[in-house]
């Protein structure tokens, strides 16, 4: 018997098998979602492990990359609770993540003069519920779940919600950027 008909015999290794060939889709948002780069390797194991781990409950016939993408977005938002609880350069590492997507996004310039006045000014500028979330998620490290509970929204909202935040943030301190160049 071969190695393939071996893994299509293999319920683990037909997971693995539709896991592995959408490898480079979750490294993708791993690196969009990741609080730091260093990180994304992990965050991709362990979105592998999950989807094994919970291998029974998926359609295997159906588009697989909703749950993929969804699945990536959750571990990375544990990594960032994880690294983000209890460190006093919060918005510091946040405001070095911010422009880390920034800079990978390609043609648009960089963040090299962020700092930490543009990141609070743009935080002070963003809606009063997004003050709520950015302050319930990075500072007290809370939960989508446990936000959800304080703000009463759905904890999938609250991640949709936290991704806006993200772009809002990242799109001010980009402004910011552009503003402080010196014009010719």
């Amino acid at each position: 018997m071969t190695d393939d008909n071996k893994i299509m015999n293999d319920p683990d290794g037909q997971v693995a098998k539709v896991f592995l060939a959408e490898h480079g889709f979750v490294r993708a948002i791993a690196i969009r979602s990741a609080p730091w780069p260093d990180l994304v390797d992990d965050i991709v194991q362990q979105v592998f492990l999950e989807f094994m781990r919970k291998a029974s409950k998926w359609d295997l016939e159906k588009e697989i990359r909703p749950l993929l993408a969804t699945m990536t977005r959750m571990v990375a938002m544990r990594h960032w609770r994880t690294a983000t609880r209890g460190k006093e350069e919060t918005v510091r590492q946040l405001a070095e993540h911010l422009r880390g997507l920034a800079e990978s996004e390609g043609d648009e310039p960089g963040l090299e003069s962020c700092d930490l006045a543009n990141l609070h000014r743009c935080i002070r500028e963003l809606p009063e519920r997004s003050r709520s979330i950015v302050e319930l998620h990075y500072f007290n490290g809370l939960s989508s779940r446990e936000i959800g509970g304080e703000l009463e929204m759905k904890p999938d909202t609250v991640c949709r919600a936290m991704s806006r935040v993200r772009n809002a943030l990242r799109q001010c301190l980009r402004k910011a950027n552009i503003q402080s160049m010196p014009h010719v």
